[in-house]
């Protein structure tokens, strides 16, 4: 990814997960000690120096959940710019592979229905990755469809 040369702020690169069960959606709520207090997001957190994004989602929802996760595709990053500031959050597709969920920073937890993700309160760029989900799963049923109309 190239950055254009007029941006002086600096880019923090944020993976997430889009963790997928029985075809819901988990979202986490943030705490009110958190900034966005209340806002629900996909959980990840920011890439600390010496790790790649796969490295750093593992660690950050293991931290913020106390679960392992298996990741698969990456998607298109979404861009949000605050006043100091460029948050690059870069959504993948996961599934939860160990359990119990222990929230260690949101508040709650919910497993939400496809038809029902924008019944929450979702913090901006999140709002991004639902819209990029929501491509992504378009495009795959284009590609299952092409497959079966060719085979």
């Amino acid at each position: 990814m190239s950055i254009p040369p007029e941006i002086s702020k600096p880019i923090i690169i944020v993976p997430c997960a889009i963790i997928e069960k029985d075809g819901q959606l988990f979202a986490a709520q943030r705490n009110t000690n958190m900034s966005l207090p209340l806002k629900w997001e996909f959980p990840g957190g920011k890439v600390d120096e010496g790790e790649n994004e796969i490295e750093a989602l593992h660690r950050e929802i293991m931290e913020e959940l106390s679960v392992e996760i298996e990741i698969g595709s990456r998607l298109a990053p979404t861009f949000k710019e605050d006043t100091h500031r460029i948050i690059c959050l870069v959504p993948y597709i996961c599934h939860i592979v160990s359990s119990p969920i222990i929230l260690t920073e949101h508040l709650q937890y919910k497993w939400i229905k496809l038809d029902d993700v924008y019944s929450l309160d979702w913090a901006i760029a999140d709002l991004g990755v639902i819209s990029t989900y929501f491509h992504y799963l378009e495009s795959r049923k284009l590609r299952r469809n092409k497959c079966k109309v060719t085979a």
